[in-house]
């Protein structure tokens, strides 16, 4: 169901938004350079401010794409208030019908159509003074009470009710604090996003140095349908769930994501919904009370695929994941499957309620579970705190993270080098994984079983070593 749900999404977009497709509505650029009429017909002649372009798009036809160069853009920024309003509540909102993409090189560049959404970052910020100080991704402090955050948005993107095809691609989206006082209970949720009844695909996308005084600091959601691939939550901050994403009631499908250096109870927390997870790596996270990695709350199973939880840590139970339901109840409601859980601390699952299911998984420790082990994965490199200087004082600590392929003497995928590397020894982890379960795009040599953990399936996956050298 997890695949083909993805599957169809993606079809319906590539049909629907796709470059040169028969149903492709208004293209509107934004570039914040732009010095030409500002109507957003051509790069030339682009928005400078995306909250023009949103009005824009909210009034045209759908579908409708808008293409947003390089640079930062501010949600209390447009062509009347070309220095901001100030108002805290301001934000971008999601339209019915909308692709929105970043990381277009913009009229700075020979090409202003390239696009590279590493090269040409795109920022959504909510730094509306532009004052924040530098926070080192992955720190662990309050980022809520900052004074230097005191103005900004409460929260950068926001949807509601959003049920047609919407897509969200290549964006930072920073500085959120939704950090309004209890007794409201309007803004202390989703620093970074949030959303309620959306059904939406995001891509590509990093949520970064936001905060909420409650829930879901990078970002909330609340009986949602969301698609991410390839995101990021690095180095946001809740008061309680989800520092990194929060969702409830919801149903989100997580592709080949991270969640690096979050604080909260759980770097994501599930409140009664069903997500589904598959690649993605979880290091590196911390909460004061449970789950570490993922505190999992529902009635219904959250699934992990092919997913690496490491150096991730909580102060009462669950490094790795915390999962609980009503003893009424007593369904099972985790299962996990090819996974690697290893270095947190202090210990790997916790569980209040009927055990999950756990199979062909890497447990340190040891876990009850068909084909489960336990044993060092070889990771390429562990993450680790940095004490920033000062190691009586844990607030300023910073995560570094580590390279959480898996070590293989036939060849292991080295992403800063971009190119395949050998190693001396070979990770227990390789050919580990469910027999059942289908190698996907493993390179050769492949001994014909999937690898546990997050590269396992993928073209990434470090490849079997027969004891020789590898075959050309």
């Amino acid at each position: 169901m997890y695949a083909k749900k993805w599957e169809i999404q993606v079809v319906a977009l590539c049909l629907c938004l796709g470059v040169g497709s028969a149903c492709l509505g208004k293209v509107i650029y934004v570039d914040d350079d732009a010095t030409g009429a500002k109507n957003g017909s051509s790069w030339t002649d682009a928005y400078r401010y995306l909250q023009d372009a949103l009005a824009d798009a909210n009034a045209a036809e759908k579908p409708v794409e808008i293409r947003v160069a390089q640079g930062t853009y501010r949600p209390d920024e447009d062509t009347l208030h070309p220095d901001g309003t100030g108002d805290r509540k301001a934000s971008f909102e999601l339209i019915n019908g909308m692709t929105l993409q970043g990381g277009y090189a913009g009229l700075d560049e020979p090409d202003p159509n390239a696009r590279d959404t590493g090269l040409y970052e795109t920022i959504l910020s909510g730094d509306l003074d532009g004052n924040d100080i530098e926070v080192t991704e992955g720190s662990w402090w309050e980022l809520s009470e900052e004074s230097t955050r005191a103005e900004n948005s409460y929260h950068v993107v926001t949807g509601n009710d959003i049920d047609n095809a919407v897509s969200l691609d290549g964006f930072t989206i920073r500085a959120g604090n939704a950090n309004e006082e209890w007794s409201s209970k309007y803004h202390i949720n989703g620093g970074g996003m949030t959303c309620l009844n959306v059904s939406a695909l995001l891509t590509n996308c990093i949520f970064a140095a936001n905060s909420a005084k409650h829930e879901g600091g990078g970002l909330y959601d609340v009986s949602g349908d969301l698609q991410l691939d390839s995101c990021t939550f690095n180095g946001n901050w809740a008061g309680w769930d989800g520092g990194g994403m929060q969702t409830y009631y919801g149903t989100p499908t997580m592709t080949n994501c991270r969640f690096i250096g979050n604080r909260g109870n759980g770097g994501m927390c599930n409140i009664e919904g069903a997500p589904q997870l598959a690649n993605c790596v979880f290091s590196g996270n911390q909460t004061a009370y449970c789950g570490g990695a993922i505190s999992n709350y529902s009635h219904v199973p959250l699934v992990l695929l092919n997913c690496t939880l490491a150096g991730n840590s909580a102060a009462l139970y669950g490094g790795g994941v915390y999962t609980a339901q009503d003893e009424e109840d007593y369904e099972i409601n985790l299962i996990m499957k090819n996974c690697i859980l290893w270095g947190n601390v202090p210990s790997p699952i916790d569980v209040y309620g009927r055990p999950p299911t756990v199979t062909y998984s890497d447990i340190q420790g040891g876990w009850i579970g068909e084909g489960n082990i336990d044993v060092n994965p070889s990771f390429v490199a562990s993450g680790h705190w940095d004490p920033n200087g000062t190691v009586e004082d844990t607030s300023d600590d910073f995560w570094v993270d580590g390279d959480y392929h898996l070590k293989s003497q036939a060849g292991r995928w080295d992403p800063k080098l971009r190119s395949w590397v050998l190693d001396d020894v070979t990770s227990p982890c390789i050919d580990a994984g469910d027999p059942a379960s289908p190698i996907g795009d493993e390179p050769f040599p492949n001994g014909g079983r999937i690898n546990m953990g997050a590269y396992g399936g993928t073209a990434e996956a470090s490849k079997s070593y027969f004891g020789g050298p590898p075959c050309e």
